[in-house]
C-alpha cells in the first residue's frame, strides 16, 4: 500500500485548514474508549437494574457499535425474562454480522487517519456462537420445543463460520491455537441434549460425538472440564442405535471423555457404571442446570512508543509496518544504526483477563411442596463442571488477531505522521501543528467486545423425581471460599422429561 501524499497548501488557506482540522478532531477524538463508556454497564446488570442497563447500551452506543447494540441489548433483556424482546435483538445482530461478515472493508482506509473506532465493530466468532444459544434459551422459556432445536443447530456452525472468517485476516504463523477451537465442545453438548430431549437420538449421538472430540482437543487450552454425564449419554445413544464399534473407536479418540474424573466419587469408573448413569430409573426427569458465572475479559487502552527514522520514505509500508512490530521486543536492535526523527505515541488494545466468580457449584434438591416432600427427602447432586470458558476464548481469539491489531496501530501512527511531515513540507510548521493535533487528538484503541457475557458457564445435571423441586446452588470461589447460596424455586420435574434451566451468578 502507498501512503498518501498531501498536496500543497496555499498560505491564505492555512488558517481555515486549522481550524477545519481542530473541527474534525473535536468531533471524531476517541480519547473515551469504548470499555470506559460503558463502565457502568456491567454494575448495572450485576444489581439487575436492567432498565438502567438498557439506557446505557442506548446512551453509549455508536453508529459503528450496531452490532454490540443488539448483543447487549438481547442478552439483558434475556435476563430480564423479556424472551420475545431478547430474540427479535438477536436476530437483528445476526442479520448485521452476515452484512458485516460480507461487505467490503471499505472502512479501514478511514481507520489509518483516525482509529479502529471508525471500522464497524464485527462480533469475534465465540461472541456470535453465543447468540444461537441464549435464542435456544428464550425458546425453550417460551416452550417453542422446535424453535430451540433450530437454534441448537445452527450454533456450531456459526462459530466454524465466523472462526473461517477471522483467520483470514490473521497470519498464517498465528492460527493455531484459534483453529483448535472452530469447534465448541460446549456448544456441541448443548446441541445434543436438545436433541436428546426431542428423542433424535441419531442426530444426538452424532453432536455429543463431536463434542466428545472437541473436549479432547481443546479442555487443557481452554481450561475446561469434561462432564462426566457426557460419557453417559454416548453409551446411553450409542447402544440404543446400535453404534458399538462407533463407540470403541471413540474411546480411542478421546480418552479423556471416558477417564475425565474418574477420581471423584461422582463419576463412573467403568462401562457398566457408565451404562447404570445413563439409565433414568421410573417415575424421574432429568434436570440440565447452567450456571453462567462472572463476565468475560474486557479489553483494555495501552499505549507504546515507536520511532520514526530520519532519511526514510516508509514507500513500503507494510513492510515498515511488520518491521517496526517485530523490533518492539528489542528496541535498541531496532534502532541500531539509525537516526531517530521522532517517536511515534499510539494506543492499542490489551486483554484484561478475567475468570469467572464461581469455581465450583454443588446442587441440592428440596421438595417445594407438601406432595413431593412425602415421597422423597432432599437430593444431592454431583459439582457442576465448567464446561465453558469465554475468558480463555476471548484470549485464544485475541492473541491470534494481536499481531495483526498492533500491525494496523503503527501503521495507523505511521501515516499519520507522514501525513503531518508532508503538511510541514506544503505547508509550513502550522499546518505540521494542526495535523499533529489530528492525529493526537483521534488516536484511541479499539476495546470494543460483548461485556456482558460470562466468563464461563458451569453444567450440573440431576436426575430427579416427578414433582416439584427448590434447587439449592452452593457455591464456592475459585481458591475455596464460600460464596453463599442460591435458591432457584419452584422447579417442575416431570417423568421421563428434560427440564433446563439457567441462572447468571454475579
Amino acid at each position: 500500500m502507498t501512503l498518501p501524499r498531501p498536496a500543497w497548501i496555499p498560505r491564505r488557506e492555512r488558517a481555515a485548514l486549522l481550524a477545519g482540522l481542530l473541527l474534525v478532531a473535536c468531533c471524531t477524538a476517541g480519547c473515551t474508549t469504548y470499555s470506559t463508556k460503558m463502565v457502568n454497564l456491567r454494575p448495572e446488570l450485576a444489581a439487575g437494574d436492567f432498565e438502567s442497563a438498557l439506557a446505557t447500551v442506548e446512551k453509549e452506543t455508536g453508529k459503528k457499535d450496531r452490532m454490540l447494540y443488539f448483543l447487549e441489548r438481547g442478552l439483558i433483556l434475556h435476563y430480564a425474562d423479556r424472551w420475545r424482546e431478547s430474540n427479535v435483538a438477536f436476530a437483528k445482530g445476526e442479520d448485521l454480522a452476515d452484512e458485516l461478515y460480507t461487505k467490503s472493508l471499505s472502512e479501514g482506509a478511514l481507520s489509518l487517519f483516525s482509529n479502529d473506532g471508525a471500522i464497524s465493530y464485527r462480533a469475534r466468532p465465540f461472541e456470535l456462537a453465543m447468540v444461537p444459544y441464549y435464542k435456544a434459551l428464550n425458546y425453550i422459556y417460551l416452550h417453542d420445543r422446535e424453535a430451540a432445536q433450530v437454534e441448537a443447530r445452527r450454533a456450531s456452525l456459526q462459530l466454524e463460520r465466523y472462526v473461517d472468517a477471522t483467520l483470514e485476516g490473521v497470519r498464517e504463523e498465528d492460527r493455531g491455537d484459534l483453529e483448535i477451537i472452530r469447534n465448541n465442545a460446549f456448544l456441541l453438548l448443548v446441541s445434543g441434549l436438545l436433541y436428546d430431549w426431542d428423542g433424535a437420538l441419531n442426530d444426538a449421538f452424532i453432536a455429543y460425538r463431536n463434542s466428545a472430540h472437541a473436549f479432547q482437543q481443546s479442555h487443557a487450552l481452554l481450561g475446561t472440564e469434561i462432564p462426566p454425564s457426557l460419557a453417559a449419554d454416548l453409551e446411553r445413544t450409542g447402544r440404543r442405535l446400535g453404534f458399538a464399534a462407533e463407540l470403541d473407536q471413540l474411546r480411542s479418540a478421546a480418552p479423556d471423555v471416558f477417564t475425565s474424573r474418574t477420581d471423584t466419587v461422582d463419576a463412573p469408573r467403568n462401562r457398566a457404571d457408565y451404562e447404570e448413569a445413563a439409565t433414568w430409573q421410573s417415575g424421574q426427569g432429568e434436570v440440565v442446570l447452567f450456571l453462567e458465572s462472572g463476565f468475560v475479559s474486557q479489553k483494555m487502552e495501552v499505549s507504546f512508543d515507536f520511532p520514526v527514522f530520519e532519511g526514510e520514505a516508509y514507500s513500503d509500508s507494510d513492510y515498515w509496518g511488520w518491521e517496526i512490530y517485530g523490533g518492539m521486543g528489542d528496541t535498541q536492535a531496532l534502532i541500531a544504526g539509525r537516526t531517530v526523527e521522532y517517536w511515534v505515541s499510539v494506543a492499542a488494545p490489551e486483554l484484561e483477563d478475567s475468570d469467572g466468580a464461581l469455581g465450583r457449584a454443588r446442587v441440592r434438591a428440596v421438595p417445594a411442596d407438601s406432595v413431593t416432600a412425602a415421597a422423597h427427602g432432599n437430593v444431592p447432586a454431583p459439582p457442576g463442571r465448567r464446561v465453558e470458558s469465554l475468558s480463555r476464548q476471548a484470549r485464544v481469539t485475541f492473541d491470534a488477531e494481536k499481531p495483526s491489531i498492533f500491525f494496523k496501530t503503527i501503521l495507523r501512527g505511521l501515516t499519520k505522521y507522514l501525513a503531518s511531515r508532508g503538511a510541514e513540507k506544503a505547508g509550513g510548521g502550522l499546518a505540521k501543528w494542526a495535523t499533529n493535533i489530528l492525529g493526537a487528538a483521534t488516536e484511541s484503541a479499539d476495546t470494543r467486545s460483548w461485556l456482558t457475557l460470562p466468563a464461563d458457564v458451569h453444567l450440573v445435571r440431576l436426575a430427579l423425581p416427578a414433582g416439584t423441586w427448590d434447587l439449592e446452588v452452593l457455591m464456592t470461589g475459585p481458591h475455596g471460599s464460600d460464596l453463599g447460596m442460591q435458591v432457584i424455586e419452584g422447579v417442575e420435574v416431570r417423568s421421563g422429561d428434560w427440564t433446563f434451566l439457567s441462572r447468571r451468578l454475579f
